[in-house]
């Protein structure tokens, strides 16, 4: 007799968690997606451009800022923002473990985004030469450079900024 007791209030306290996570997850799903980073209403995907930091492996790039006024939050990856102009404060990190030195660099970055396209930051620095680049790619075409650049001042420190 008891055995039954419990099993019939079994199944409504699964049932519940289950309902928990299903909805705990929708939450989370819905908290991730590109950070709006223009004035105005919320556009469609159509009327805006996407522009995402490449996740290399021993080169992380991120986005300080953009358009030289908006400041960026670490942790920040997805930024939508409007077409036209936009310039990118960008830091890159060699973070190759064999070593002795980090080598870093800053750069400015200037393209023209186009609605409807989702942009891919990418950096590198080579540290046989000393040198590094950073250059921007779409989607559509991911061989061909919307824009290049060359790193002057490579910095080399002791601990990761």
């Amino acid at each position: 007799m008891r055995s039954i007791f419990f099993s019939v209030f079994r199944i409504p306290r699964q049932l519940i968690l289950f309902f928990l996570m299903i909805t705990l997850l929708a939450v989370l799903c819905i908290g991730c997606g590109p950070e709006k980073k223009y004035v105005g209403p919320y556009l469609p995907d159509e009327e805006i451009a996407i522009i995402k930091p490449d996740d290399k492996m021993f080169t992380p790039v991120n986005i300080i800022s953009i358009d030289k006024k908006v400041p960026l939050y670490s942790g920040e990856s997805d930024i939508a923002v409007h077409p036209g102009k936009h310039t990118l404060f960008l830091e890159a990190v060699l973070d190759y473990p064999f070593l002795q030195k980090y080598l870093y660099f800053n750069q400015y970055l200037t393209f023209n985004a186009e609605a409807g396209q989702v942009y891919t930051l990418h950096a590198t620095i080579l540290p046989m030469r000393n040198e590094g680049f950073s250059w921007i790619t779409s989607d559509n075409d991911p061989e061909k450079y919307i824009v290049k650049k060359y790193a002057v001042g490579i910095i080399p420190l002791s601990t990761y900024p």
